[in-house]
C-alpha cells in the first residue's frame, strides 16, 4: 500500500470516531452528583421517619386522655352511688390502690347518708364491709386490689387486669336483707397508666362487678420503645467505629476514645431515664440493654487494641 493510499484511508476513518463518541454520550444514562444523591437519601430517610412516627401515633393513641365511665344501674334509679378512682399502681408487687367513695345520689347535694345500708366490696377472696349510717357523712375507703394476667417483665408493653365486686343491701322492716341497685362512676386514668373499666355480668341481679384493664399509656410505651431503639443505634455506631479502626479501614483518631467511653456511660443513663422505673432485668434489658452495654465495651476494646498495635510512636 502506498503512502498516499494510507493517508486517504486515515482521512476517511478519522471523522467516524468523534461521531461514535457523540452518540455514546447522547445515550449514556445521566448520573446524579454525590451531593444530590446524598440529599435524596436524606429526604427519603426523613420521610420514612415521619411515616413511622405517624403509624406509632395511630397505634399507641398518644392523644387520648382519661375519661369517666358509668356502670351499673341508671343514675336516676340507683339507690347507692359510688365513685371509683385508681390512685396508685405498683406493678412490681402486682397491686392497684383504689379509692372508693360513696357519693350523693343523682340530683342530691347533701353529703350525709339518708338511710342505713351495708356496702360490700369484694377484692380477691376477701369481702370488705362498709357500714353507712343515716345522718352520717358519706364514707370514703381505700383498698388494694390484685393485678392479674400480666408481668412487669413485658415492660413497656405489660398489661394487667383487676377485678372488684360491689353489692349493697339494707335491712327491711321484717328484718330481711333487701338488695339495692348500685351506680358506679369510674375514673379511667392514673399517672403513667391507662385503666379501662368494664362491667361483667354476675349471678346476683343487684351485684356489680367491674374489670379494670390496666396498661401503660401510649406515651410511656412509645418513649420506652424509643429509648431501647436508641440503645441499639448507639451500639451499632460504637461497633462500626471500633471495627473499622481495628481492621485498618479507617485511621486511628484518639478523640474517638472519648466518644466510645461516653457511649458506655450514656447507656445506663438512658436505662435509668425510662418512665415508670421498671426493675432491672426485664425482658427488654436482657434482649437489648445488656447486649448494648457489652457491645459498646467491645468497640472500645477494639479501638484500643488497634491503637496499641499501630498508634504513632513518641
Amino acid at each position: 500500500m502506498s503512502a498516499s493510499t494510507a493517508k486517504v484511508k486515515a482521512v476517511d476513518e478519522a471523522p467516524d470516531k468523534p461521531a461514535a463518541d457523540v452518540i455514546s454520550k447522547e445515550f449514556s444514562p445521566a448520573r446524579l452528583s454525590p451531593l444530590l444523591r446524598r440529599g435524596v437519601m436524606l429526604v427519603a430517610l426523613l420521610a420514612g421517619c415521619g411515616l413511622a412516627y405517624g403509624i406509632i401515633l395511630a397505634q399507641f393513641d398518644l392523644l387520648k386522655g382519661p375519661v369517666e365511665t358509668e356502670h351499673g344501674a341508671l343514675a336516676s334509679e340507683a339507690r347507692v352511688s359510688l365513685y371509683v378512682q385508681p390512685i396508685q399502681i405498683d406493678v412490681v408487687n402486682d397491686s392497684m390502690q383504689v379509692r372508693i367513695s360513696v357519693v350523693p345520689a343523682s340530683g342530691a347535694t347533701a353529703t350525709v347518708a339518708d338511710r342505713d345500708f351495708l356496702l360490700k366490696i369484694q377484692r380477691g377472696k376477701q369481702v370488705e364491709h362498709v357500714q353507712v349510717r343515716a345522718a352520717q357523712p358519706l364514707p370514703e375507703v381505700t383498698y388494694d386490689f390484685d393485678l392479674n394476667g400480666g408481668n412487669v417483665s413485658d415492660y413497656p408493653l405489660d398489661r394487667y387486669m383487676a377485678l372488684m365486686t360491689f353489692a349493697a343491701s339494707e335491712r327491711a322492716q321484717d328484718s330481711s336483707e333487701k338488695s339495692l341497685p348500685i351506680h358506679v362512676t369510674a375514673w379511667e386514668g392514673i399517672l403513667g397508666f391507662s385503666t379501662k373499666a368494664q362491667s361483667i355480668g354476675t349471678q346476683q341481679p343487684d351485684e356489680l362487678q367491674l374489670q379494670f384493664a390496666v396498661r401503660r399509656t401510649g406515651a410511656v410505651s412509645f418513649f420506652g420503645i424509643a429509648i431501647y431503639g436508641a440503645m441499639i443505634v448507639m451500639t451499632f455506631c460504637a461497633l462500626i467505629l471500633g471495627s473499622l479502626v481495628f481492621v485498618g479501614v479507617r485511621r486511628i483518631e484518639v478523640t474517638i476514645v472519648g466518644a466510645l467511653g461516653a457511649m458506655i456511660f450514656a447507656l445506663p443513663a438512658l436505662r435509668n431515664a425510662l418512665p415508670g422505673a421498671p426493675p432491672l432485668g426485664v425482658r427488654a434489658d436482657i434482649l437489648i440493654f445488656f447486649w448494648a452495654e457489652l457491645g459498646a465495651i467491645i468497640a472500645l476494646c477494639l479501638f484500643i487494641a488497634a491503637w496499641a498495635r499501630r498508634g504513632a510512636q513518641p
